[in-house]
């Protein structure tokens, strides 16, 4: 197009803007979807052709000359030299603001940019294909994915195979910092130099929330003070009554919820968990739009090994007329795996509230609903974790927790999980800034003394500063996945922010309402403040503009600090509020198209005017053969 004819016409050059980020970003998130998901029969030429894709979409988001474009024409509507609608006005200054996070403004950092590109297909290649497992003392060694390595640390009665798991987790670090980690880092790094950070942590996210490293790790710090003296206290007390072995990193989180967890087995049956889906979100009055869903929630060798949310379609509207997304979200499901239900739920509630957010976005232009850079990772997480915390809820759990066979959760078990687990929620929160203070030291590291010892030592100090464990986290660091991927490197303080808005999100709805279990106000109001404008604001305003307080660290502390008898006594008194909410016995209508998927094959499936219950059993009886063929004597360790 011509510089005269964009400067001239703001609808052509939106039109064209519109359409080819379109056309460009739908192919990269399509291969992204079939090499994540281990769908080809090449694995290399998967990853090759997601490689090509990115690129072709870098090209066109890093070029300096778009934002130029973009500029002179808003600037021309300002002086009155060219007629512009609302709608254009909005949708030139969406443009702006994503170029402005995404162009590379620098012949030097867009080459470096492609070189990292496939860097990381390379090291994200021999992850996957890395043999991981543990040791069983009888049976030798056992194939094993980082999903059950990670459910085994919780659930497995066996301090003998819970070491292997978290001995075999372990091995991920090692062999990333050897296949190509550390020169990824020093490409980040000297990436970020040229954008005009400090380092790559702060280049990004500068790009991707408008804050500093120092601006983030301000808010991080307040937690850290907040969550010390109940950590250490809690660690104290479980040591006392469990002894100082319960603190070996293997031994923590069976120790604080094992036996909770294989109680409440039963009542997360994972064949369950897409009728509970749909009729909780259906409850709070959460629809689609119109959107495609897939779904891909079993554990398989080839998939990515983390539940995630990618829409190849974005939801905008054109010229008035609404365009629904199509998105695709992943769990990890082990059937049959004792926690392996309540953990799949859990990904399912978390990546189910990201479909719900980039789905409901409406402005009149698709940049507005891409999952990256101007849009805040803390926000995108704040809807799906908000949706998550509603499963640990006792009224929840009362109304939705049930058997196979139609039994509910006791409030026996329900006080014994508050009082086991409360306890350690600071500690949780803690995990979560452990990651996150290590991957900001690991881009800290000079350039000339980054080794992969110097990684390991920097990583094991902050393990023990922030989790007070000699021996390490229950989580080694970088077997975190985010850590290698470039979507989400300098990602997870995200979660940690996004836990201290879902504490004030919490806290204003049960102000307000009193209840948030079946609370069909919700699902609007998450649509009109948080929503609906996607990437317009930052952060810390949409929080804001929902609870009507900045957001600070202070909900979250206190709900993690508490006693565990104030928890329980909170518990009761949530319950009691479902006298006065009858459940929603309304059909499930989510406005969606669903596909529920294993690989290629189709499991269940759900359009307008077709019964969501009835794929929601279709699944259900998937599952079941699933679950009866993986506890034949005769299966495999892994599902495959």
């Amino acid at each position: 197009m011509a510089r005269i004819d964009a400067l001239s016409h703001p609808q052509r050059l939106l039109d064209h803007l519109n359409h080819e980020f379109e056309r460009l970003h739908t192919a990269k998130e399509d291969a992204f979807w079939a090499a994540h998901m281990g769908l080809g029969a090449d694995a290399d030429a998967a990853q090759a052709t997601l490689n090509e894709r990115e690129r072709a979409l870098a090209s066109f988001m890093h070029d300096p000359a778009r934002l130029r474009v973009v500029v002179e024409a808003g600037a021309a509507i300002e002086r009155g030299g060219i007629p512009a609608t609302p709608e254009q006005r909005l949708a030139l200054d969406g443009w702006r603001r994503t170029f402005e996070a995404q162009v590379i403004d620098n012949a030097e950092a867009r080459s470096l940019h492609g070189t990292l590109v496939e860097d990381e297909g390379r090291l994200s290649r021999v992850r996957r294909d890395m043999p991981l497992g543990y040791v069983d003392a009888t049976k030798g060694p056992v194939p094993a994915s980082s999903v059950e390595l990670s459910i085994m640390l919780t659930t497995d009665p066996d301090e003998g195979r819970r070491r292997a798991a978290w001995e075999g987790l372990r091995t991920i670090e090692p062999f990333v910092l050897s296949h190509g980690f550390l020169d990824l880092v020093r490409k980040r790094n000297r990436l970020g130099r040229l954008l005009g950070g400090v380092d790559f942590y702060d280049a990004t996210v500068q790009r991707t929330e408008g804050l500093t490293k120092a601006e983030i790790f301000a808010w991080l710090d307040e937690l850290e003070v907040k969550t010390r003296a109940r950590t250490r206290a809690s660690l104290r007390e479980l040591a006392a009554e469990k002894g100082t072995a319960a603190l070996r990193p293997w031994n923590l989180r069976f120790a604080v919820s094992g036996d909770v967890t294989a109680d409440k087995d039963p009542y997360f049956p994972f064949g369950a968990s897409i009728a509970r889906w749909g009729r909780s979100f259906g409850a709070l009055g959460i629809g689609y739009r119109g959107a495609h869903l897939v779904l891909d929630l079993v554990d398989r060798k080839g998939k990515y090994e983390n539940g995630f949310m990618h829409g190849p379609v974005p939801a905008w509207r054109e010229r008035g007329t609404w365009r629904p997304a199509r998105i695709q979200f992943t769990a990890n499901a082990i059937p049959g795996m004792v926690g392996s239900g309540q953990r799949a739920t859990e990904t399912l509630f978390h990546e189910g509230g990201h479909a719900a957010h980039f789905a409901n976005i409406d402005m009149p232009a698709p940049c507005f609903a891409q999952e990256f850079a101007p849009s805040s990772v803390a926000m995108a997480e704040t809807q799906s974790m908000f949706l998550d915390s509603l499963l640990s809820d006792a009224d929840w759990q009362t109304r939705y927790a049930r058997t196979i066979d139609g039994q509910a959760m006791p409030f026996a078990l329900i006080e014994k999980a508050i009082r086991q687990g409360q306890p350690h929620a600071a500690f949780a929160v803690r995990s979560m800034l452990a990651v996150c203070y290590a991957e900001k030291a690991i881009y800290e590291i000079p350039d000339d003394a980054l080794t992969a010892e110097r990684v390991l030592h920097e990583v094991r100090d902050i393990e023990r500063r922030l989790l007070f464990l000699d021996e390490g986290s229950p989580r080694p660091v970088l077997s975190v996945p985010h850590l290698l991927s470039n979507d989400s490197s300098a990602y997870y303080h995200g979660y940690v922010l996004a836990e201290m808005a879902v504490a004030q999100t919490r806290a204003f709805f049960a102000h307000r309402d009193g209840h948030l279990t079946d609370n069909r106000r919700i699902g609007a109001d998450l649509r009109d403040a948080y929503w609906r404008e996607g990437n317009l604001r930052r952060f810390g305003a949409f929080v804001e503009r929902l609870t009507r307080r900045p957001l600070s660290a202070h909900d979250l502390a206190q709900r993690v600090n508490r006693e565990p008898d104030e928890a329980v006594d909170d518990a009761r008194a949530r319950i009691a509020t479902l006298a006065d909410v009858p459940p929603c016995t309304d059909t499930v209508a989510l406005d969606a198209t669903i596909r529920v998927v294993d690989g290629h094959d189709v499991v269940a499936s759900f359009a307008e005017g077709d019964s969501f219950d009835e794929m929601a059993d279709t699944f259900r009886t998937w599952v079941e053969r699933r679950t009866a063929a993986r506890l034949e004597p005769s299966s495999r360790s892994v599902p495959g």
